[in-house]
């Protein structure tokens, strides 16, 4: 239950840091997308990749899926050329519109309860830098 709770948090911080960097703009390519670092572990990083490779998606949704999916096997892809180990922690470099996709797709995996932890610790990542990512004041 918590971790639908923090799934919601999370959503509706996303979906309102996107809305309003989107708001007032008529062109968003003329607008520079707003950049979110979250910091995962190399093993987690591994870990989405892998639950994503799990769920079903939608014909529409192909692309996305790959951009996504991208980003994260690129990142992993640099660590390894890196020689990092799996417990060292990464700085993810994702557009608003790859954090809102990665967290879309992740709702719709099931897990195990042995994973739990694992993915509470990545939609934290994900929450923190999106809250990080937000201009102060807010």
């Amino acid at each position: 239950m918590k971790i639908f709770a923090i799934i919601a948090l999370v959503a509706g911080t996303l979906f309102a840091s996107v809305d309003a960097s989107a708001q007032g703009s008529l062109t968003p390519a003329a607008q520079a997308p707003t950049v979110i670092k979250p910091k995962m572990k190399l093993a987690e990083v591994k870990g989405v990749v892998q639950f994503l490779g799990g769920i079903e998606i939608r014909g529409g949704e192909v692309e996305a899926f790959l951009d996504t999916r991208k980003v994260l096997t690129d990142a992993i892809d640099a660590a390894t050329k890196a020689s990092k180990k799996d417990d060292d922690a990464l700085t993810l470099e994702m557009r608003g519109d790859q954090v809102q996709n990665l967290f879309t797709l992740m709702q719709r995996g099931s897990l195990k309860g042995a994973e739990a932890d694992t993915f509470n610790n990545i939609v934290t990542a994900l929450k923190d830098a999106v809250k990080a990512a937000q201009p102060s004041g807010k």
